[in-house]
């Protein structure tokens, strides 16, 4: 058989290719991103609105079915403060603050499961690569703590 008339179809069969590929590549380029656009829309529309810059956040909070107030958060400052809106007494009332500096260096603090619980469960997990998390043993949470000691 001659080369040539082998190489004939492969020849073909390329442009082809290449003529598919240059088609699905115009049709990606000329619908957009409609799907990808609206997903970020939508994700930034369930998001609360947050103020700030220089180190200082206020967001809006729902501290009770009918109390609004706000968080203040300082970065620079490490601290958090809880203001509740009084819409009798028209005022801003100061309802908590913390210096969180120190919690943050707290690793399994009021907290369930344990971060080395989760850390064994994925351990686990990765040495046996058919396992998914829904079938990784479930914990139970601790009862409850009485909050009056």
């Amino acid at each position: 058989m001659n080369s040539s008339a082998f190489a004939k179809p492969i020849v073909y069969a390329l442009y082809l290719n290449a003529a598919i590929l240059l088609a699905i590549l115009l049709t990606l380029l000329g619908h957009g991103r409609p799907a990808v656009e609206t997903a970020a829309a939508q994700a930034m529309a369930d998001q609360p609105p947050i103020a700030g810059g220089n180190g200082i956040f206020v967001m809006p909070c729902q501290l009770h079915p009918e109390v609004w107030g706000c968080y203040l958060l300082d970065t620079q400052r490490q601290t958090l403060a809880v203001y509740e809106y009084r819409a009798g007494q028209q005022a801003l009332v100061l309802s908590a603050a913390r210096d969180f500096r120190f919690d943050l260096d707290l690793k399994n603090y009021n907290s369930f499961p344990a971060w080395y619980d989760i850390q064994k469960a994925v351990e686990e997990a990765a040495k046996d690569k058919q396992t998914n998390e829904s079938q990784l043993p479930s914990l139970a949470p601790p009862p409850a703590r009485d909050s009056n000691p």
